[in-house]
């Protein structure tokens, strides 16, 4: 090849490779090595939905546990979600080892194992473990653990998102613009939902088939390997010269006092337990971002989407009367879950500049009407209209699951850019435990919701005649709720 050939070649090459750069940016914004461990913690979290299909069935098959003892257990088990601002004093606060974020990391991945460890010994019914209590108590306890890891990590995870950004410029060091911290800002926290949703797209569909083919064991087995993802992220966290706050004793002693309080009355078994706890929860929040001190916008932002949030759902009698009734079986959830998780990632890619663009009730009122017509066809398979219209039931829910995946990881991008935004020097972990508790007790509000939807359209194993008036009162209250608030707030948003 002569020379004017050879030059031709290498321009051809240089303008390939600047093109394939430029439609990686355009999918994927701007990355940093500095946001790999953030990105691999909730890469991990993500992952963790590799057990989701086989838990279900294996609830349904070998544990005499009802659709209202399982959401009060899924009640419990958001408890730690919305204390998450203890977790979020240590961080801020305590070094252990000199550490103030790799071995929280550690310290998390070694609770998660334990935790999954627990639930594969049910599973495969270890005496040792089988003897440790009842095998509700045992799921409790055993997911408690799991979640307490989750919670650590996740915390850990939100304050270096906020932490990686960069406020001075590397090549000058002079202070960056402010609208080029929040676009950077914007982008580490959609990074983070594509994060989670990835892996929730590798293992979505592969926990459903793995279930079928070799086991529900072998799933929880496979498990056993997530935290390895967050020993991952700990090795390679880069370390950042953070300021160190001393302990906020109205945060620390507020949310100590409180674990302990909720979880007396588990044990004392004391009756309305939940709404004690859920009503004492929401006080203490409010209290506690009150003294860390929080904007106006924050506050109607947070109310609309706390709203949105709490919307209770149908409980578990809606997959067993899918597996029952329509014959949804191990093999297809999994499909249905993959297909799912892909174009719910998708969704993330389509919709990121609107939703890091968009004020967040704007989002959250096209995301709940949306939302609401989407529901539809669940409601009509129960109502027969696929046989009316000659469609097998697979057919229908594969489409309406087609249509409505893309809208399902969007809502909460805009919030964490608020935060973020927001978030005091030497508070970030805090300040995002404290939010995200909130944002967590509002699912708590949900499985609340779902527990009195429960008990006035009972739901029991081959009985389904409720179903329809529970999918319906469900689908009422998830389209009017966030509405209404959004309605009532309007003239603050302006």
């Amino acid at each position: 090849m002569d020379r004017v050939g050879a030059a031709t070649s290498h321009s051809f090459r240089e303008k390939l490779v600047e093109k394939a750069l430029r439609t990686l940016k355009a999918f994927f914004g701007g990355i940093r090595l500095e946001y790999l461990p953030v990105l691999l913690v909730y890469f991990a979290y993500g992952a963790a939905g590799i057990t989701s299909v086989a838990a279900t069935f294996w609830i349904k098959k070998h544990l005499n546990l009802g659709p209202e003892a399982l959401a009060a257990i899924s009640f419990w088990i958001a408890v730690p979600w919305t204390m998450k601002m203890v977790f979020g004093q240590f961080a801020d606060s305590i070094r252990i080892l000199g550490s103030a974020r790799r071995i929280y990391l550690v310290i998390g991945a070694l609770l998660i194992a334990a935790g999954q460890f627990t639930i594969l010994g049910m599973v495969l019914e270890w005496p040792l473990v089988m003897s440790l209590g009842t095998p509700g108590n045992l799921l409790l306890v055993a997911t408690l653990i799991s979640v307490l890891g989750f919670v650590l990590q996740d915390v850990v995870a939100d304050a270096m998102s906020a932490e990686v950004v960069r406020r001075e410029d590397p090549r000058t060091g002079e202070p960056r613009a402010q609208k080029d911290i929040d676009a950077e800002i914007g982008q580490v926290q959609w990074l983070g939902r594509v994060a989670i949703m990835t892996a929730s797209v590798l293992v979505a569909g592969a926990g459903g088939w793995l279930a079928k083919a070799y086991g529900y064991a072998f799933v929880y087995q496979l498990a056993l390997g997530i935290p390895a993802l967050s020993l991952l992220a700990a090795a390679v966290v880069k370390p950042i010269p953070l300021p160190r706050s001393s302990l906020n004793w109205w945060i620390l002693g507020g949310g100590l006092l409180f674990a302990g309080f909720a979880t007396g009355l588990k044990i004392l078994t004391i009756p309305y337990a939940e709404e004690i706890v859920f009503m004492a929860s929401l006080a203490v929040l409010v209290m506690l971002l009150g003294k860390l001190g929080i904007t106006k916008a924050l506050v109607v932002s947070a109310a609309i989407l706390f709203v949105f949030r709490a919307t209770p759902g149908t409980g578990a009698g809606t997959s067993w009367w899918m597996i029952d009734v329509l014959g949804f079986d191990e093999n297809f959830q999994g499909w249905l879950a993959q297909i799912g998780t892909v174009l719910g990632l998708a969704g993330l890619f389509i919709f990121r500049k609107f939703v890091t663009e968009k004020p967040i009730h704007v989002t959250l009122a096209w995301l709940t009407v949306i939302g609401a017509v989407l529901y539809l066809p669940t409601v009509g398979l129960y109502y027969g209209v696929h046989q009316m219209i000659g469609l097998p039931a697979k057919i229908v829910a594969l489409a309406d699951t087609a249509v409505s995946a893309p809208f399902g990881a969007l809502s909460m991008v805009p919030l964490l850019m608020l935060i973020a935004r927001s978030a005091p020097a030497g508070q970030v972990a805090t300040w995002f435990a404290l939010m995200a508790s909130l944002m967590n007790l509002a699912l708590s509000g949900g499985e609340l919701g779902t527990i009195y939807m429960n008990r006035i359209f009972p739901i029991e194993r081959g009985h389904y005649e409720n179903l329809g008036a529970l999918l319906l009162s469900v689908w009422s209250v998830s389209l009017v709720a966030p509405l209404a608030v959004i309605l009532l707030f309007k003239k603050h948003l302006k």
